[in-house]
């Protein structure tokens, strides 16, 4: 039979036993403990080669592990000075320049943008360009560029009469728009831009607006929350269509009217811009826009570098447009 006294004892036993075990323990809480693990240092290069305009730039960077969990609070300047960046075409080598770009921003980042550029150069449509970054400290990075070819662009059925006289059709007539694009297009996205001048003072100014494919009252070709294509895969039989509404044409024309209601208009032409993505920028885009996909679960495939010997992306685009001169008593005209 066990005594009072003794049951006492032996709690108090185990209370000093826990309070040794917890004072063994609680010193090794004051290690850190990181969950990022270590930085592993490495080039990061990052370049958009484009057959629309005559300047080529590449940035090449330095990866980063920020003192807190915030990467905003990075604010120190990661560009890399120490290298010699090249283009190699099939008729020969064209080294890129160094230099210094404002920012537009300067919240974050308050020095000015470093920059290699290459001016003046433009891609070849379906030729094949080699990126070679080479640093002395971090060694060589390189990947490889196929621009895509020429698209073919087709207004079919009424859509070009429709876009000269929008006021003679009703508002539900389709204006279907048929691209063909080149074999090596991994993904492509084809927008609508009406261009138009407005007199401002004594001056005339151009402008543009896009023309949505839907918007969120589809019934009444509201502009709220308007919709636009989004860049897409590419279909094996490398054709697509794109179809837009006159009621949604009509909405724009109206909106333009409303905004300047005391100024001049003049609506000069419609045009449809498509542009092609080669393998590693649709690749990129599609990593990086994983919740437009309704299947992903946001874990589908890991996300790698394209570039050996170091991280970043180099992709390239080629973008064709097909233009529709407007009547010179175009509906919407004052």
């Amino acid at each position: 039979m066990t005594s009072e006294p003794m049951h006492g004892e032996l709690k108090q036993v185990r209370s000093i036993v826990l309070l040794c075990a917890c004072l063994t323990v609680l010193p090794a809480c004051d290690s850190y403990f990181d969950p990022r693990g270590p930085l592993d240092q490495k080039m990061v290069v990052f370049s958009v080669l484009s057959t629309d305009r005559k300047i080529q730039y590449v940035r090449v960077q330095q990866n980063y592990m920020p003192q807190d969990f915030n990467p905003a609070s990075y604010v120190s300047d990661n560009a890399l000075q120490d290298v010699i960046v090249a283009i190699r075409a099939s008729n020969g080598v064209y080294f890129l320049a160094d230099t210094l770009l404002a920012r537009d921003d300067t919240i974050r980042y308050r020095f000015p943008l470093r920059s290699f550029v290459l001016n003046p150069f433009t891609p070849l449509r379906g030729e094949s360009y080699e990126l070679i970054v080479q640093s002395i400290y971090y060694g060589v990075a390189s990947t490889t560029v196929l621009i895509p070819g020429e698209s073919a662009i087709e207004l079919s059925g009424d859509t070009g009469p429709i876009l000269d006289r929008p006021d003679k059709h009703p508002q539900d007539a389709p204006m279907p728009v048929i691209v063909r694009m080149s074999g090596v297009s991994k993904g492509f996205v084809g927008r609508l831009y009406l261009y138009y001048d407005v007199l401002k003072g004594s001056r005339w100014i151009e402008e543009r607006v896009e023309i949505p494919v839907s918007s969120a009252d589809s019934s009444s070709y509201s502009l709220d929350y308007p919709r636009y294509p989004q860049l897409a895969f590419t279909p094996f039989t490398a054709q697509a269509g794109l179809y837009y509404r006159n009621g949604y044409y009509r909405a724009i024309l109206n909106k333009v009217n409303s905004q300047y209601q005391t100024n001049r208009i003049v609506f000069k032409w419609a045009t449809f811009v498509v542009l092609q993505a080669d393998k590693n920028l649709f690749e990129y885009y599609a990593l990086t826009h994983q919740s437009l996909d309704p299947y992903s679960i946001r874990l589908d495939e890991p996300t790698t570098s394209g570039i050996n010997g170091g991280l970043g992306m180099v992709g390239a685009y080629s973008l064709d447009s097909l233009v529709r001169l407007l009547p010179g008593d175009f509906w919407g005209n004052r």
